[in-house]
Formats: C-alpha cells, structure tokens, sequence
C-alpha cells in the first residue's frame, strides 16, 4: 500500500513541480561542468525538479561527495533522448507491477515500436544517460553511478562506488 502512495506523490510532484529558482539553478550550476549543466538544462520542469530533490536528499543526509551529487543531478538525463508524459510513466508503473517479466522484454526493443517506446526509454535511459554524460566529459565514476542508477545491487557488493551506488539509489527512491 505505501508503493500506491510514493506513486501518488510522484505522479503529483512530476504534475506540479514548479520551476527552479535562480538560486536553485546556480547552485546547480556550481556542482555541474559547463557541459553538464547543458545536459541538466535539457531536462523539463518535472525531471529537473526532481534531480534536485535527489541532489537535496542526499545533502540533507550529510553526504558532501561532489560525484554523487553530479549523479544525481544527471541520473536521469537518458531519459531526455526520447522524453515521456506522465501519462507514459504511470502506465510503465502500473504495468511493471503487473507484468514485471513482459515489460522486462518489451524494454529490451527498439523505440520504432511505438507502443513499445515507454518500456525502452526506461529500460535504456542510464545506457543512454551514460553515454551523454561521458560526451559531456563527466567522470568515469559518475557515468558508471547513472549507467548503473537502476542496477539490483547484490547485498555482497562493497566496492566504493558499489556504496555511492547505494546512496543514489536511496535518494532516488526517496524522491
């Protein structure tokens, strides 16, 4: 039951996120390099709100890691390849919750499917988004946290960036 209401307020906060503020922005802007603000920019309101927020919640948590903090504001940038309404996204939620197995194989298309484009784009998005930011010059570590952003993490796994992983990871989940 608490699933059905993170969604709700995900679905409300990707409807109604308002613009950032300057302020908000030049923050953003003094964790990200020139060309990765580029990429920010290309996010819409909701997208960018939020990055912000997972930025925000791992902050609040004491967290100071410049990587992550870029990761977290690019995790999602793939998804700016081929965007998706919020209607898209609900109907990706709801089926992964039915079919889990078949949206897993519908992920795996092509975008030329047309009904099969929401299941690509949100398998394929750290792929893509990883791909954007290594031409957008960003660290290794930080294109592997967003190809990995969505990777199940075996409980075994205590690497460095197997813990930023986590934390992103977190974050994400929180917001």
């Amino acid at each position: 039951m608490s699933d059905i209401f993170y969604r709700i307020r995900q679905f409300k906060q990707a409807v109604l996120a308002p613009a950032l503020t300057e302020t908000e922005l030049a923050e953003i802007r003094a964790i990200l390099a020139d060309n990765e603000f580029a990429l920010f920019l290309q996010f819409d309101r909701g997208e960018q709100w939020h990055s912000y927020q997972v930025l925000r919640t791992l902050r609040a948590a004491g967290h100071v890691q410049p990587e992550l903090w870029q990761a977290a504001l690019l995790h999602d940038v793939g998804k700016t390849k081929s965007p998706l309404s919020v209607w898209e996204r609900s109907l990706i939620v709801l089926l992964e919750k039915m079919m889990p197995a078949q949206t897993a194989v519908w992920g795996k298309g092509a975008t030329g499917q047309r009904w099969q484009r929401p299941f690509v784009v949100k398998a394929q998005h750290p792929a893509w988004g990883a791909e954007m930011a290594e031409a957008a010059g960003s660290s290794d570590l930080v294109i592997n946290l967003i190809r990995r952003h969505q990777d199940q993490l075996a409980e075994t796994a205590t690497s460095a960036e197997d813990e930023l992983l986590r934390l992103l990871q977190w974050a994400d989940n929180q917001n």
